[in-house]
């Protein structure tokens, strides 16, 4: 049998126990239902009169079996229950009453008006009615898990004496004296802001009107700009050049598109805010007002550039200078790295800077309310590893360098040579220094690097758009169609019910047509060695390649059965049996995966590491029935021994890493017991054949989504060709093309809103199991969510237009809260719930899938409650009013933040 995802053998523990001298025999079983499980043991003593402590018999089972098969709980028996053959009838035990530990041994009551307020709340966690020790151990006397040291702490921070207690002074300390001890350390300085007006909010309908007006100039512009390269362009060159010379070109013609696209795209960006800003100066103003404004037309101009096509390239450095950024030479900046804001003139990056994946540069961020601007500074041969950030006014001395997942608060000076980490970021050691080149290794010259990446990318994007271009010079041979027809076609299009359905199912084969091919790219590119090597050599543009690819696959593929095949077809290693979901900057061939690996979404796994111009490259390995907790950092030649769990945000350290331990935050700390949700294994590791043929269809059924846009161009096509007679060409460009323009991205809203009511309905707390009907309609909505509707919402950000979208989809959202960049893309919106006032910038991570089941909850947010940029909430949670939580921060599933504090930290704690 299972519990807590690992396999408990209870013959194992009875036979333990039955070898020591003072115990006759023993059995066990499994109590109590869903998080509430857990193992009891009944013994019967060799001596009635002088049983064995129960104390020495969890000591005992502790050093010959992993804690997870450690008995929470022991009970007394004068015999054990047998059946007609005289075997144990395990059935036949009685339930234990669950009770303070050891009550017949030595209690230590508590000693002053500390210890009885926490003896008090630990009562009431575990309803106990009798005495308990204050020496008592929380996990493993008690049988607290991860789930219940939440519930204490939030009860603690009820009690202004002992409000400053955060999640991991409990898995430290694990005692209440211990925790008596932490609140007399810690006295004085427990931080909370007065309740003070919040700052004034403005009206949003002038903003929102300016808003409105540049996205409608937007379609405006581009509405003409499609019609004159639909009807006029496409026909005129077809014609020119031929039908068969035009589709053989096509692809050239795209790629030198993509290059023109993307210098003007900059050249925009930059004439924007140089009318609009001039120079970025530090200050703090009210969202809705003019300054927010502007810098938002600002941001929607610099989304506008191509940054995914640029990354990995010398040219990024030269778009940020171009800004107004003071940018050094050598500097490495990753994917994912938030580069769109504002504020460019306030940052300065020295020389030999490396900015590894999805770290943050907070120029910009947003509080109470208000928008604010503050400078950072890094310095030479500084490196910001996986996720990390710098909030405003901070700065990076030269050599120091922020660990993954660790993130400097507003003000924060990171001094010269030190390491940093953790939320906000301490000194953590000296800064790893420079790897040693692997012999033999040569690089380019940055620029021409960039050159040669850039000219790849193309390649790649001509050789995707080639086999469409055949495709329709094959049909049109076949069709007997030659250049007249084909142009007259161009001008006035029509598409008959033949001619639909073979676009729709070229639409349907394109997807699959594409991961194929891009999986032998994969291959084509090669084997990444093991080693050191230049972040501007040839090796890295093969890194960077493939993590292209992957990423495009990723997003097709992510939590389907068809994503480990597409991952071993490009060189992966994994074993049966394993789930996982969206993975970063991986190196197919340098990594393996045991049997029952279970990945959530967002996993740094094995990335390459570039820190000062060098990139590290080595093989991971990751064991059986590991499980990755959301945006859980996997560095590069880590080996995870088997039966892991790695919960969100931690980063992964083998040197402290033990096989079937738990491990949560950052730094990382051991979780002795966590939350557990047991499911018949028919749903969630042995499926009947109806359960998988219904997870095969709705992951096959991601391969038609492309039908919806399809569906709307040719209305798009159809309704222009009926008006083109009817209304001039001012009116046809500057009118029409743009209402139509308008009506395909609402209608994409539409169909993404209409189909979450569909699938989901109003979605209720609870639990689900992986291969529920549920879970994977679930997954097919998010999904399509991504693939229609985010692009759309994207541009909504920043406007109270999305506040009302997403309060369609079942947010409920109060006045005057602003939300910040990462609402486009809400997965469980009947979850969440902003109250009036507040401003967030957060991820919310209202479901878990632990244990293969998926467990979902509500998140609050109190009233003028400020949650920081990146910064994830775990479901169950409760912000209090008037509450700041620092950015990259991570609030604990059922905890709950006092109102008018300030948290920080992964767990949160308090903060000065």
């Amino acid at each position: 049998m299972k519990i807590r995802g690992f396999r408990i053998e209870l013959e194992a523990i009875e036979s333990r126990l039955s070898a020591r001298a003072d115990v006759r025999e023993a059995a066990c079983r499994v109590q109590g239902e869903g998080p509430q499980q857990q193992i009891v043991a009944f013994v019967v003593p060799t001596n009635p009169a002088s049983p064995p402590s129960f104390d020495a018999l969890k000591a005992a089972i502790r050093e010959q079996l992993p804690e997870y098969m450690v008995p929470a709980h022991f009970g007394l028996l004068a015999a054990l229950p047998t059946a007609v053959s005289g075997k144990l009838d395990r059935r036949a035990l009685p339930i234990l009453e669950v009770h303070a530990p050891e009550p017949h041994g030595r209690i230590t009551d508590p000693r002053d008006e500390i210890e009885e307020r926490i003896t008090t709340a630990v009562r009431r966690v575990f309803n106990l009615k009798e005495r308990v020790s204050v020496d008592h151990d929380f996990f493993n006397d008690f049988g607290g898990d991860s789930l219940r040291a939440a519930m204490l702490i939030s009860a603690l921070r009820d009690d202004p004496v002992t409000a400053a207690l955060a999640v991991r002074d409990l898995y430290q300390t694990r005692t209440i004296e211990g925790l008596a001890q932490r609140v007399r350390n810690t006295s004085g300085h427990a931080n909370s802001h007065k309740p003070t007006e919040p700052a004034k909010r403005l009206n949003p309908l002038f903003a929102t009107i300016v808003q409105s007006a540049w996205l409608l100039l937007g379609l405006m512009v581009t509405g003409p700009a499609l019609y004159l390269l639909a009807f006029h362009i496409v026909p005129d060159a077809t014609a020119s050049l031929g039908l068969a010379p035009f589709l053989l070109t096509t692809p050239l013609l795209y790629a030198a598109g993509i290059c023109l696209y993307a210098v003007g795209s900059v050249i925009f960006a930059v004439m924007v805010k140089k009318v609009l800003i001039g120079r970025y100066q530090p200050v703090r103003a009210p969202i809705w007002g003019s300054f927010y404004v502007r810098n938002w037309i600002v941001q929607q101009t610099a989304r506008l550039i191509p940054w995914r096509f640029f990354d990995g390239t010398v040219f990024v450095s030269v778009i940020l200078r171009a800004l107004g950024a003071k940018v050094g030479r050598g500097v490495h900046i990753g994917r994912g790295v938030g580069l769109v804001h504002g504020g460019w003139d306030l940052l300065e990056i020295g020389d030999n800077v490396s900015i590894s994946r999805d770290a943050t540069l907070r120029l910009v961020d947003l509080e109470d309310g208000q928008i604010i601007v503050g400078p950072i500074s890094i310095g030479a041969d500084c490196t910001l590893d996986i996720r990390s950030g710098l909030g405003p006014n901070t700065r990076m001395e030269p050599d120091s360098y922020l660990a993954a997942q660790g993130y400097a608060l507003s003000g924060a000076v990171l001094s010269r040579g030190a390491r940093w980490a953790g939320i906000p970021a301490a000194p953590a050691g000296e800064a790893p220094p420079a790897a040693q080149l692997t012999e033999g290794s040569h690089e380019l010259s940055p620029v021409m690097h960039g050159v040669v990446l850039l000219g790849a990318k193309l390649l790649f994007t001509a050789l995707a758009v080639l086999p469409v271009a055949l495709a329709v010079l094959l049909y049109a041979q076949v069709q007997g169609i030659d250049t007249a027809a084909a142009t007259a076609w161009l001008l006035h299009p029509t598409i008959n019910t033949d001619q639909f359905l073979l676009s729709a199912l070229v639409a349907v084969l394109i997807v699959p047509a594409l991961l194929v091919s891009r999986c032998v790219s994969m291959r084509t590119l090669g084997k990444i060695p093991e080693g050191v090597v230049s972040r501007w050599s040839y090796t890295y543009i093969r890194v960077l390649l493939k993590r292209d690819i992957l990423d495009w696959a990723n997003d097709w593929l992510n939590g389907t059965l068809l994503w480990r095949v597409w991952l071993r077809g490009a060189g992966m290693k994994i074993a049966r049996d394993t789930e996982l979901s969206t993975i970063f900057d991986t190196v197919p061939e340098l990594v393996e995966l045991g049997p029952g690996t279970f990945f959530a979404d967002g996993i740094y796994l094995g990335a390459p590491h570039v820190h000062r111009g060098t990139v590290t490259l080595a093989r991971t390995k990751l064991g059986a029935s590991v499980f990755l907790g959301n945006y859980a950092v996997i560095p590069i030649g880590q080996t995870i021994p088997d039966g892991v769990l790695l919960g969100v945000c931690t980063v992964a350290d083998d040197r402290i890493i033990t096989r079937g331990t738990s491990w949560f935050g950052e730094p990382p700390f051991e979780l002795p017991k966590r939350e557990i949700v047991e499911a018949d294994a028919r749903l969630t590791h042995k499926p009947s054949w109806i359960r998988y043929a219904n997870r095969v269809f709705w992951e096959l059924l991601r391969f038609a989504l492309p039908l919806v846009p399809l569906l709307l161009v040719a209305t798009w096509f159809a309704v222009l060709e009926a008006v083109q007679p009817e209304v001039s060409l001012a009116v046809l460009a500057f009118g029409v093309v743009p209402a139509l323009d308008l009506g395909f991205l609402v209608g994409l809203c539409l169909f993404g809103l209409a189909l979450k009511w569909f699938l989901l309905g109003r979605v209720r707390p609870g639990t689900r199991t992986l291969w529920s009907c549920w879970c994977s309609r679930w997954d097919f909505n998010y999904i399509a969510w991504h693939y229609l509707a985010l692009a759309p919402m994207q541009a909504l950000e920043g406007t109270v237009l999305l506040n009302g979208y997403l309060r369609a989809l079942g947010v409920k959202i109060g006045k005057n809260v602003v939300v910040g960049d990462v609402f486009a893309l809400v997965v469980d919106p009947d979850m969440l719930e902003l109250q009036d006032g507040a401003t967030v910038s957060c991820l919310f991570q209202a479901h878990t899938f632990e244990d293969r089941v998926l467990k979902i909850d509500r998140v609050v947010i109190g009233k003028n409650s400020s949650v920081g940029i990146g910064a994830v909430l775990l479901y169950g949670c409760h912000i209090g009013d008037g509450t700041r939580v620092a950015g990259h921060s991570v609030v604990m599933k059922r905890e709950r933040l006092q109102p008018n504090h300030t948290y920080a930290g992964c767990p949160t704690h308090l903060v000065g």
